[in-house]
């Protein structure tokens, strides 16, 4: 069966097409008066499911039947929402295993609904927002100057503007964060988390921000921790490419500014270039240096499984890549 990209974003709605699990499906899948297998997870019962019966509505929300339940059977379940229309971006949950927005999400046969992850639960489905915004304001969001305006209005080409301008997308819905697995690590990184990056990159990917201004926020952010694994992309309900247009060149910005935070990256990048491959004994000398010989017998364990070849990094075996790897990567970014 041919793949047909979904009107509501292809990357985060691959499949749904062919599993009938499109918006547009769901709202047809049910008729009215069906009744709706409903799970919420509630803090008063220690964490334990408590099972609704919904009769469904055309064209029913998660929200509408979070509004029923708390106007019929449960009114003490506690849930944010305010504009229900994904601009405030307050009611975002986890339903049956995703991130979504409960204002825009249609509802399923059966759901079950948690707060999101990764954040302090203050009641049922309602998550302290506080780690994210004390986050955000440490990066000092907002843009000083280097020079005066010259004209107004100021005139700003797209192609400086791309990135910064696909942050602004944002609402702060913290689907994202919830979804990010590397801040499920907790205190194992310092990864600031795709949320508060999108809101540094509204500012930080904006060209008229001071340089050294934009340094100092990022030093806090532990953006190579990230590891592109695209979850943050597949859950925004605003699809913005968060790994590819806001972090990816946060972390170029990262490499120009501040070099000695980039070490991996500009090593590989230094190594594809002078091989045309991905060289991992070079890579681990030019990363740890003298300091592998502290770690003779993982170095020998990675021999033995074949992870490493030093015989092929000594004689600087290159492959039939190298002169366009070398062409694209040897001249490094520009400072700006």
């Amino acid at each position: 069966m041919s793949i047909t990209p979904s009107p509501y974003g292809f990357a985060r709605y691959l499949g749904r097409d062919e599993n009938h699990d499109t918006l547009a499906a769901r709202n047809t899948r049910l008729s009215r008066g069906q009744v709706i297998a409903v799970e919420i997870k509630r803090s008063e019962q220690n964490g334990s499911f408590q099972r609704f019966h919904v009769p469904y509505e055309p064209r029913m929300r998660v929200l509408d039947a979070l509004n029923w339940i708390s106007e019929n059977e449960a009114p003490d379940l506690a849930y944010r929402w305010i504009c229900g229309s994904k601009m405030c971006g307050t009611c975002g949950v986890r339903m049956n295993g995703r991130e979504v927005l409960a204002c825009w999400e249609a509802v399923e046969p059966e759901m079950k609904i948690e707060p999101l992850r990764n954040l302090p639960v203050l009641r049922d489905l309602v998550v302290d927002r506080t780690p994210f915004e004390k986050k955000v304001a440490s990066f000092e969001p907002w843009i000083e100057r280097r020079k005066n305006y010259t004209e107004f209005p100021e005139a700003l080409t797209h192609k400086e503007m791309k990135d910064a301008a696909k942050a602004l997308d944002c609402i702060g819905c913290m689907c994202c964060y919830s979804a990010c697995p590397v801040i499920r690590l907790g205190a194992v990184t310092d990864f600031a988390g795709p949320a508060p990056l999108v809101q540094l990159g509204q500012t930080a990917l904006d060209p008229r921000n001071d340089p050294a201004k934009i340094k100092r926020s990022l030093t806090q952010t532990g953006i190579f921790n990230c590891v592109s694994c695209y979850k943050c992309e597949e859950v925004c309900p605003a699809h913005i490419p968060i790994v590819s247009q806001v972090i990816e060149p946060l972390k170029t910005k990262t490499a120009r500014l501040l070099p000695h935070l980039a070490k991996h990256s500009l090593a590989l990048r230094a190594v594809v270039a002078a091989r045309g491959r991905v060289d991992p004994t070079a890579l681990l000398l030019r990363v740890q240096g003298l300091r592998v010989l502290a770690k003779i017998p993982r170095a020998l364990r990675l021999l033995v499984r074949g992870k490493i070849d030093p015989i092929k990094t000594f004689i600087r075996v290159k492959t039939a890549a190298y002169a366009a790897a070398h062409r694209i990567l040897s001249k490094g970014p520009e400072l700006e």
